[in-house]
């Protein structure tokens, strides 16, 4: 059967380009109009247009990637272009959105779902010659158990190499979803120097090696000759040129600087799809991925958020059409909870249009049942475009008499107050995993025993939601799954510990001549993604031409 997100991106006429339980054996519609000119697509090769090797890609990154280590921190979108080419996962998703193995042959469980053995693929090496055995994929998921996949893990009891190449993962508690983790980050693997420190810079074993980063910030990466799929890469190397402001990576594709560029500011979107002359370049879109979102979350446990009428008030007040038309200029749609749409997984429920008269009736009863006005203070990061979102948010939530104060606060002071829950409102974008079981852990814990530093950054704990996250873990049925996530939305919906605004839109500009945007085959030989929030698989690009 022909998944959802198949069937909409064939009726879309769009690009895979930018981003259910599985067996997983080697056998986590937008307004305004599409781009005008055609996507970018594989010509069908003949014998004398095939895939041709040589050539050096160059991508314009907004930053130089500095986080490189799997069980570090979360990578931004230029670090995970990186160690898209550096490192290979276990596993990653097919084109139905399905974890399929890559690294891995196999990936099943026992009949309850507490322990998992992993299979490996024998004569891997990462680029340091090391293999890629099972005392390295342990000691991977040991590093990210105390690492940056410290929360997805938290199930996870034991790892154990059995041999050379198989690896079982004890659980505490059954995880019948526990594939999906391994396509995140928790998935790729580094060579042993990585995770011990040692290494001087990131070792895996992809498709490209990191060379050198210049002075200039730009990262190299030259071909993988001992890469394990045959005939891949096509490319001799790639270069990931950072450039900060989007308009200029929008002018870099444009002029032939780069082949490629990825945006997502709403002004160069418009700017893009407004072009009288593309020539030497093609507009390349996924409508069908997650996207990150723009929400604002609220910390349930403090006032005023630890009252439902102030939530609601709140949700009441806010004009999120408004906010997509002015701040946006319509490029996005409106959010209406932790997926997307068009995810085979959605639920639908419209968050309410805004309604000042019931949105004053939910602040008066706040008043009445505390004797104060609702009043609170939001974090804003320094984003031009989330900061004027909190500024016109600010003036809606006026309209019903309720005041609000904006702190500006760096990415990384919001991250440490929202963690350790000293604040009150905060604006974040987030929401970007394609599957809601790797947003169990914000909605984890025990009302009365919430730790100091807490990936439930809101604090919101409903009995309903703990049960059907864990009641989805415990079966391989996906009908059961399905009605089990549908539960979640529905009572996220209805307690709103988060706000959700606007869903972005991303658009990559690329070389006319460049082949192989979407998608690309991994170990298990089954069509896969080529997205993945915002970046390319390298392995399989070339140049026509």
């Amino acid at each position: 059967m022909t998944s959802l997100r198949a069937r909409s991106a064939l009726a879309a006429l769009v690009v895979v380009l930018l981003l259910g339980l599985a067996a997983c054996s080697g056998s986590e519609a937008p307004q305004g109009d599409p781009p005008s000119t055609a996507p970018v697509s594989d010509p069908q090769p003949s014998p004398q247009d095939g895939p041709r090797d040589g050539g050096v890609l160059d991508v314009a990154v907004a930053a130089t990637p500095t986080s490189w280590a799997p069980a570090g921190p979360r990578w931004n979108a230029a670090e995970l272009q990186a160690a898209r080419g550096v490192y290979d996962r276990l596993m990653v998703r097919d084109v139905d959105d399905v974890p399929v193995v890559d690294l891995a042959t196999e990936v099943v469980p026992d009949d309850d779902y507490t322990v998992w053995q992993i299979s490996l693929r024998p004569g891997i090496t990462f680029h340091d010659g090391t293999p890629v055995d099972a005392a390295a994929v342990a000691a991977n998921l040991e590093s990210q158990r105390v690492g940056s996949g410290a929360a997805l893990l938290e199930p996870v009891g034991s790892v154990f190499a059995a041999d050379e190449l198989t690896v079982y993962v004890s659980m505490t508690t059954p995880w019948s979803t526990f594939p999906q983790v391994l396509t995140t980050q928790v998935g790729y693997i580094a060579a042993p120097s990585v995770v011990d420190g040692s290494a001087v810079g990131p070792i895996g074993s992809g498709p490209f090696a990191h060379a050198e980063t210049t002075l200039d910030g730009v990262t190299h990466l030259t071909r993988n000759e001992a890469y394990w799929k045959d005939g891949l890469p096509h490319l001799d190397g790639v270069r990931l040129v950072p450039i900060d402001e989007a308009a200029d990576r929008v002018d870099a594709a444009l002029e032939g600087t780069v082949d490629l560029a990825v945006v997502d500011e709403p002004r160069q979107l418009s700017r893009i799809e407004a072009l009288d002359d593309r020539d030497g370049v093609s507009i390349v879109e996924d409508r069908n991925g997650e996207r990150p979102k723009l929400v604002i979350a609220l910390e349930t446990g403090r006032a005023p958020f630890d009252h439902i009428n102030a939530r609601r008030a709140l949700a009441f007040a806010t004009d999120r059409d408004e906010l997509l038309d002015a701040v946006f200029d319509g490029q996005g749609t409106i959010a209406r909870g932790p997926l997307s749409d068009t995810s085979p997984l959605f639920s639908d429920h419209t968050p309410p249009a805004q309604n000042i008269d019931r949105a004053r009736e939910e602040s008066t009863r706040y008043t009445e049942e505390t004797g104060e006005r609702i009043r609170f203070e939001v974090l804003v990061p320094p984003d031009p475009t989330i900061t004027h979102v909190a500024s016109m948010w600010r003036v809606q939530l006026a309209e019903a008499g309720i005041e609000v104060q904006l702190v500006p606060v760096e990415w990384a002071a919001i991250r440490a107050a929202t963690l350790a829950g000293q604040y009150q409102a905060a604006l974040q974008l987030g929401f970007s995993e394609p599957h809601p079981d790797l947003y169990e852990p914000l909605f984890r814990g025990i009302p009365a025993e919430q730790p100091v530093v807490n990936t439930n950054i809101t604090r919101y704990v409903n009995p309903v939601v703990t049960e059907a996250f864990a009641d989805a873990r415990d079966t391989g049925d996906v009908a059961r799954q399905v009605d089990d996530y549908r539960i979640v939305q529905e009572q996220l919906f209805v307690d709103q510990p988060y706000l959700f605004l606007v869903q972005l839109r991303s658009l990559g500009l690329a070389s006319s001549t460049l082949r192989g945007l979407e998608s690309w085959l991994p170990g298990s030989g089954s069509s896969d993604l080529a997205d993945e929030a915002g970046t390319v698989s390298l392995t399989g690009v070339w140049f026509a031409g």
